[in-house]
């Protein structure tokens, strides 16, 4: 995935990878922010590890690899960016947690494809 956050005081809410078990596993993320200054441009990474009162602050600077788990042990989130900030992420993905996954996918899909149409009621006659 490449991001762009337009530096417009957007960021990126609180949040964990891979909260249902979609089989990503680890998480890394690129930098490619030339002359960042975080305390002009914003756009830190926070991650709250699971169990732990310290908060990790990262800085999206240029050439920066971040490496960390992507299930509830990582929360995470970027706070507003006030500069164009650039990253790119990739997931490294368990291959049985992603099967496992992908069935329960197509076990929905098809539940929802053999239900009846619902029918519209204008309320009670």
């Amino acid at each position: 995935m490449v991001a762009c956050y337009p530096g417009n005081g957007m960021g990126y809410v609180r949040h964990v990878d891979n909260p249902s078990g979609d089989g990503r596993c680890v998480t890394c993320i690129y930098y490619l922010n030339r002359h960042w200054d975080s305390k002009v441009h914003g756009g830190i990474l926070q991650i709250y590890p699971e169990g732990r009162q310290v908060v990790a602050n990262i800085e999206p600077i240029f050439d920066r690899l971040l490496l960390f788990w992507s299930d509830r042990r990582n929360p995470h989130e970027v706070k507003p960016a006030y500069a164009t900030r650039y990253a790119i992420t990739v997931w490294y993905f368990d291959a049985k947690e992603r099967a496992e996954a992908k069935g329960r996918h197509r076990m929905a899909a098809a539940q929802k494809d053999d239900a009846p149409p619902a029918t519209q009621t204008n309320g009670p006659t």
